[in-house]
């Protein structure tokens, strides 16, 4: 199912796929940028984002490097490229470019001031020598950022056994799929393998109630675009998962225990060359 080096995303890249992403970016958007100040990000910088998808972390970055800096956006993805471009073009944003390419073989060396990446190195499959590739493109001292999920503790309270059940299905899809999904606290491991000083990390988790939050929908969109790998890998049936009353039924179960739900949380590493 996945290549040693180099495994599939298994979320794909169609349509529904890239209008997924700018929702999660939009949902997780906050967190990132906030550890992105706490790692350095700066005007001035010349960023590299690897594995950018739909650009929303390029966006981010260019709105704390401002026009004097520059961040250049690279995907495996065509599709997803385009669309960056497309997004980058009617936000006039001239300070930020994409490529379509492997990120871990890309024509730099030592000319940028940071590379960045947000749930980027499980798809790796040797994270730690990804890292090394992408720390080869950084000047001297340039900082090294990436952000992945940590492994669900609290998931609601009091329990919402359909939020949990929902969990259960991403996580089981991805384990058995050999996709190590939850790699937040791996990143000191991962650094320290690629060469690198021990990162400062810091855990966020978006905290969600009531019937206005997004987490329904962003929950249901999630597994969405991972019900074929769901159904290829035995997690559950299509039947079983009823994905377009998903969210419907989730924010019902979740508003009527007046539940507090606990999102995946994410974990950000930074550190910088020596």
């Amino acid at each position: 199912m996945t290549d040693s080096a180099h495994p599939e995303y298994v979320l794909g890249h169609a349509g529904n796929e890239l209008d997924r992403l700018i929702k999660q970016a939009a949902f997780f958007g906050d967190l990132t940028e906030h550890t992105l100040k706490l790692a350095g990000l700066a005007p001035g910088m010349r960023v590299l984002d690897v594995g950018c998808g739909a650009g929303d972390v390029s966006f981010l970055a260019a709105s704390l490097v401002g026009s004097g800096g520059s961040v250049v956006g690279v995907d495996q993805s065509p599709d997803a490229i385009a669309l960056a471009q497309s997004r980058a073009a009617d936000a006039r944003l001239g300070h930020v470019t994409f490529h379509a390419g492997d990120i871990t073989k890309l024509p730099y060396a030592g000319e940028f001031d940071a590379v960045i990446g947000r749930l980027v190195l499980i798809y790796l499959g040797d994270a730690a020598a990804g890292v090394r590739a992408f720390a080869r493109y950084l000047k001297p001292g340039g900082l090294v950022y990436f952000q992945e999920f940590c492994y669900p503790g609290v998931s609601a309270v009091p329990p919402v056994p359909l939020y949990d059940e929902c969990i259960r299905m991403i996580s089981e899809a991805f384990e058995r799929a050999n996709i190590p999904l939850y790699s937040g606290m791996n990143l000191a491991r991962i650094y320290r393998d690629a060469g690198l000083p021990a990162p400062k990390m810091l855990a966020m988790s978006r905290i969600e109630t009531g019937p206005d939050s997004p987490a329904y929908a962003y929950m249901a969109q999630t597994i969405r675009s991972l019900l074929p790998l769901i159904e290829k890998t035995g997690v559950a049936t299509k039947t079983q998962v009823d994905i377009d009353t998903l969210a419907a039924r989730l924010k019902e179960e979740s508003v009527s225990r007046e539940a507090v739900l606990h999102l995946a949380e994410l974990i950000a590493a930074w550190t910088r060359t020596n």
